[in-house]
């Protein structure tokens, strides 16, 4: 019984001590690369960052096709992919352990004809995709911190989110309860537009029948309708955000919505949200845009 210990022990150590001596790299081809489920996945070169991170470089993945819907194989490349830190020891998805904590960058995301074709129904441009991922979980306070999560199209506009999440399980079983039971602390949103909506909206109203302008009438005439019974700090929000859908064919710098609740909110707290001021005194709601222009909220669409 005592051999037995002692021999379980010491390749406990031995394999403790292997897995401490290798690089982000290593650990990334042993671990995590064999479990990726695609036709290929290549890359020309590749580099470690410390025990946690790797860098690797012209990455090529080919999806396998979908013969059950027609689906052919698509080919996604990627410049360039920057891992600062990933969870290892939860990476495994025979577990029911969630990743505790990543931090990656996906610089110059092209696709083949095939798949940035998918794309040009919406107006979206054939430009470079770069994606910043950032965040922590922590299992024993269940606090969920997603520090960024940006989406960029270069030349073309960014959007950044970042938000805190109390009653986050870290096991992935229970992901889905999150909506029902995570509370929010903070949120902010960035749209940071420099032509995109003047391509995307007028490819998506023409998908509806309808035109763009119509779009973002409505869009401002609902926020007008809104306005009825709200106080000052809650109109100047809105000043922003109906100053920003005015301008969507040339924005004047980028609109930032953030949240931050007296005490933290739920899912279930929606419902009060046409309640006069709950956007402010509830969630906590702030907005700003370079171009706000006082009173845009209640003009409505008439508002140049």
């Amino acid at each position: 019984m005592i051999k037995t210990l002692l021999a379980a022990a010491l390749s406990w150590m031995l394999l403790s001590t292997a897995a401490l001596a290798e690089n982000g790299l290593e650990r990334f081809e042993r671990e995590v690369k064999p479990q990726i489920q695609l036709q290929t996945f290549t890359y020309k070169s590749a580099e470690a960052l410390g025990d946690q991170g790797f860098v690797l470089h012209d990455v090529v993945a080919v999806m396998p096709a979908n013969h059950a819907t027609g689906e052919k194989e698509r080919t996604l490349k990627v410049d360039k992919v920057t891992v600062e830190a990933l969870d290892f020891e939860r990476i495994n998805g025979n577990t029911d352990d969630a990743p505790r904590f990543a931090k990656l960058r996906l610089e110059g995301m092209t696709g083949d004809e095939d798949t940035v074709a998918l794309l040009d129904p919406y107006g979206i441009p054939r430009v470079p995709m770069d994606i910043t991922v950032d965040y922590r979980l922590d299992g024993p306070s269940k606090i969920f911190t997603l520090n960024t999560l940006e989406i960029a199209l270069r030349g073309q506009g960014k959007l950044i989110l970042s938000m805190v999440i109390d009653n986050v399980s870290d096991k992935a079983s229970e992901a889905a309860d999150a909506r029902d039971n995570g509370r929010l602390r903070t949120a902010s949103l960035t749209l940071d537009d420099h032509g995109l909506l003047a391509t995307l909206l007028p490819a998506i109203a023409k998908q509806q029948g309808q035109k763009a302008e119509g779009m973002t009438a409505l869009a401002l005439i609902s926020i007008a309708a809104f306005t009825e019974g709200q106080g000052a700090p809650t109109l100047k929000a809105l000043d922003s955000v109906a100053s920003f859908i005015g301008d969507w064919q040339a924005p004047k710098g980028p609109l930032v919505l953030a949240l931050a609740p007296t005490k933290t909110t739920s899912m279930a707290d929606l419902d009060k949200v046409m309640q006069p001021n709950a956007l402010v005194d509830i969630f906590g709601l702030t907005a700003s845009y370079p171009g706000t222009r006082d009173g845009a909220a209640k003009a409505g669409p008439s508002v140049k």
